[in-house]
């Protein structure tokens, strides 16, 4: 099969030539096409807008660096979460099963004043079991990489509509002869395997278990639901098990407020450091294309 080098000066023959150029016409009894070619896969449309055409690839290949290679695996750290509940008491000392009282909206953003739900009357309010803030128990690995990108020789045969689209920027081809030969006129040979599909995929990244990290709360507990009216303030709650809490006798659970006294996110190490390339290209039969040539191109606008 010819070069490419020698491909590109036979199209840059075709575009500077202008419209007086007589090209040889195909036969028209073996499916002739225009023919792009490209040293990337971005394919260009059809004449016409024509679905029916025909890809293909030559020596297809990725930079031999990072052939095997999708990229580098890294992850994200383990995130301190806030207390999301407390679970609120009718007797001291938490003793009874409690009412659980959501504290989920506290943590966006941390700070900030929530009402709670159910408010608790003072009757029914004596003591409060407060969950520890959590460290998330996974980190998230990066994102599914992809494959590097494919280099070689690409090609698009589009169906021959009767007259040469300078457009397209193709050359009009024709089938070899019986014997494999190109015949004058169409003297310019490629050959490409079938595009079939790239079935290459990447190893996903997967991470190890959270180490470190410190993720520390203070939890203040108000009458009001504006929370001017503190009834518990509780600093310093680590990342251990629930701890029970007396309350004013009396008072009400209407507010609270959450926040980090200390927020360090463990982090992971990826199980593997690099995604790999898993799978191949897949590849269909060989078709040779014989092509309107430079000589003949040049031929025409000497005369």
């Amino acid at each position: 099969m010819r070069s490419m080098s020698r491909f590109a000066f036979s199209m840059a023959a075709l575009l500077a030539c202008g419209d007086g150029i007589e090209i040889p016409r195909p036969r028209t009894d073996d499916n002739p096409v225009l023919l792009w070619v490209g040293d990337t896969p971005d394919f260009p449309l059809c004449p016409g807008g024509r679905l029916d055409y025909w890809d293909g690839w030559a020596d297809v290949r990725t930079d031999p660096q990072y052939q095997n290679e999708c990229g580098t695996c890294a992850c994200s750290p383990a995130a301190c979460r806030l207390p999301d509940r407390v679970m609120a008491h009718e007797v001291p000392l938490c003793a009874d099963g409690g009412i659980e009282v959501n504290f989920a909206g506290a943590a966006d953003p941390p700070g900030h004043c929530i009402k709670t739900s159910p408010l608790v009357p003072g009757d029914a309010f004596a003591s409060v079991t407060i969950g520890p803030p959590m460290m998330a128990p996974e980190c998230k690995p990066s994102e599914q990489l992809t494959p590097p990108p494919l280099g070689g020789t690409f090609a698009r045969a589009c169906p021959w509509t009767g007259e040469y689209n300078a457009k397209f920027k193709g050359l009009a081809c024709i089938a070899p002869e019986d014997d494999g030969s190109c015949r004058l006129g169409f003297s310019a040979r490629f050959e490409f395997q079938e595009r079939i599909r790239d079935a290459r995929t990447c190893t996903p990244c997967e991470c190890g278990e959270p180490v470190g990290g410190s993720c520390v709360a203070d939890v203040l507990l108000f009458s009001d639901t504006s929370c001017s009216d503190m009834l518990i303030s509780i600093n310093g709650i680590g990342a251990e098990e629930e701890i029970c809490y007396g309350a004013p006798a009396g008072a009400p659970l209407a507010g609270g407020r959450v926040v980090f006294a200390r927020d360090e996110p463990g982090t992971c190490s990826p199980k593997a450091t690099i995604s790999l390339v898993d799978g191949t290209i897949e590849s269909g039969e060989t078709r040779t294309f014989c092509c309107s040539s430079s000589e003949i191109i040049y031929g025409n606008v000497d005369n």
